[in-house]
């Protein structure tokens, strides 16, 4: 897989970000309560895209070239995340790292909050792949700079120590779901949307 540049991601918009998560949902015939089983397999992010509207030759050229190179599923781009601001460095992988929903951090400003619940960090895995996940707490630093990140989804490869966590402008390698993709064009105006998911 490679990487296929955005030509202008300040017009290729974020309608829509979903984690789906393998589970099964049984649900009783005679009460209607349901029974909830979390199965073994990969969260993968998915979503939504839209190149908004396209009104010069120029910009649909850079376009078309992006969507074709995509080839549908077979590459990928980067999905922008919104983007954080924070004092201090960006954090490194420490020692004791797992592929799990916890990652030891060390290198971050001491004595600080740098991210909130909520904001996304991308952490770069062994195998080349880029995980982006979500913290579900506050990432604090103690006064030796280090810290403990919490987040969803899973990483499922264990980070190599040392290795930089991208905090201030993450995002989520995207391949499209679809194998056909193109422009949609009506009264000299083109745009597009298509569903896309994480590129594991």
């Amino acid at each position: 897989m490679t990487e296929i540049i955005v030509p202008n991601a300040d017009d290729f918009l974020l309608d829509s970000l979903r984690l789906r998560a393998p589970a099964q949902v049984n649900r009783s015939t005679w009460t209607g309560r349901r029974k909830v089983i979390g199965l073994a397999g990969t969260e993968v992010w998915t979503g939504q895209a839209t190149i908004d509207l396209i009104t010069t030759e120029e910009q649909e050229r850079q376009w078309r070239a992006f969507l074709f190179a995509l080839e549908g599923p077979v590459n990928w781009f980067r999905w922008r995340l919104p983007c954080n601001s924070h004092i201090g460095p960006k954090p490194t992988v420490d020692a004791g790292a797992s592929d799990g929903y916890t990652l030891p951090l060390t290198g971050g400003q001491p004595n600080a909050r740098i991210l909130r619940a909520g904001q996304f960090m991308t952490v770069p895995l062994p195998s080349g792949h880029a995980r982006g996940v979500c913290l579900t707490a506050d990432l604090r630093f103690d006064a030796a700079g280090d810290a403990t990140a919490q987040f969803k989804p899973a990483l499922n490869e264990t980070p190599t120590e040392g290795a930089t966590v991208e905090t201030t402008d993450p995002y989520v390698p995207m391949s499209a779901v679809d194998t056909e993709q193109g422009l949609n064009s009506a009264d000299g105006v083109s745009g597009a949307t298509f569903d896309v998911e994480e590129a594991l």
